[in-house]
């Protein structure tokens, strides 16, 4: 597994909200501050921005995905710099998501007023 990636932005509290994927699915991700933010093997990540109708996915993937993947990578580092919010799935240890799921996340949507349970 890749070693965890240091990431540098705004502050934000732990909470889990709920993101609509693409498909329709919800997920429930959990907020986490980008100063803070440690890109681990067994974790799922989002970068977003707001907009008008609430916040808009602009990244997803893994460590891994920065390591071995270079789309991935610059598409990370153009998202990183707008991004103001950062939010994780945890998976099982050595788990990787599927990449329907990284799919369906990249045109995720968050309404402010849906909250995970």
């Amino acid at each position: 597994m890749s070693e965890a990636i240091r990431l540098m932005s705004l502050p934000n509290s732990n909470q889990l909200v709920d993101w609509q994927g693409r498909t329709g699915r919800v997920y429930a991700l959990k907020r986490t501050s980008l100063t803070d933010m440690n890109m681990a093997g067994n974790q799922l990540c989002l970068l977003s921005q707001h907009s008008d109708s609430g916040e808009d996915a602009l990244w997803v993937g893994t460590g891994d995905n920065l390591i071995h993947d270079e789309q991935s990578r610059r598409a990370f580092l153009k998202a990183v710099h707008v991004a103001q919010e950062a939010y994780v799935l945890e998976l099982a240890d050595d788990e990787m998501p599927p990449l329907t799921m990284i799919w369906d996340l990249e045109a995720a949507h968050r309404n402010p007023e849906r909250h995970a349970a």
